[in-house]
């Protein structure tokens, strides 16, 4: 070991106010690169030089984490953030990005529901004119027909034909029953 004055992680912890946990992640998170020079480790127990702690503890005060927010283990959920203030500006911004694609977004929604209202309006007056077309359709051929009978030749003699018939018949259902039955006899 070296002559210099050497912590361990326990007592850095201490004296800045954070958990155990929180300044091992320092010493292994990012800031790893920078304080591995001054981490010795001896028996198993980590030992970090003055200037390793200088680092650690430039590294809380970065991100203002060290307000005693790890003394204790985590027993309840985080309900607040406690980030940076450059953070909290950047949360600020994303909500306002948020509220303001919401309100942009609730626009649209607005503007489809007026669409879809004048869709199913048309959709309403095309069934409508398919309605009547149809009619008029029917009532076209139902036309057709009845100019043809009775421009046709054939026709003619056919509906004649069917009208002496017809006549025929009725004739011989205004006898009586009476007539009908000693005819049969």
């Amino acid at each position: 070991m070296s002559d210099k004055p050497m912590k361990t992680i326990k007592q850095i912890a201490d004296e800045i106010g954070v958990s155990k946990q929180a300044v091992y992640k320092r010493v292994k998170g990012s800031p790893h690169k920078v304080v591995a020079p001054y981490v010795h480790t001896l028996d198993g127990v980590m030992y970090i030089l003055e200037q390793g702690e200088i680092l650690i503890i430039e590294a809380f005060s970065k991100s203002d984490a060290y307000d005693g927010a790890h003394k204790e283990p985590h027993t309840k959920p985080h309900t607040e953030y406690t980030g940076s203030h450059t953070n909290n500006d950047e949360i600020l911004f994303l909500r306002e990005q948020n509220k303001m694609l919401f309100e942009q977004l609730s626009a649209k929604d607005g503007l489809l529901e007026i669409e879809r209202i004048h869709s199913r309006e048309q959709a309403d007056k095309l069934s409508n004119l398919a309605t009547q077309l149809a009619e008029l359709t029917r009532n076209n051929q139902v036309l057709l027909g009845a100019e043809q009978s009775r421009t046709n030749p054939v026709l003619v003699m056919n509906n004649e034909m069917n009208k002496i018939e017809s006549d025929e018949k009725n004739k011989v259902s205004k006898k009586g029953i009476l007539q009908r039955l000693f005819k049969k006899l």
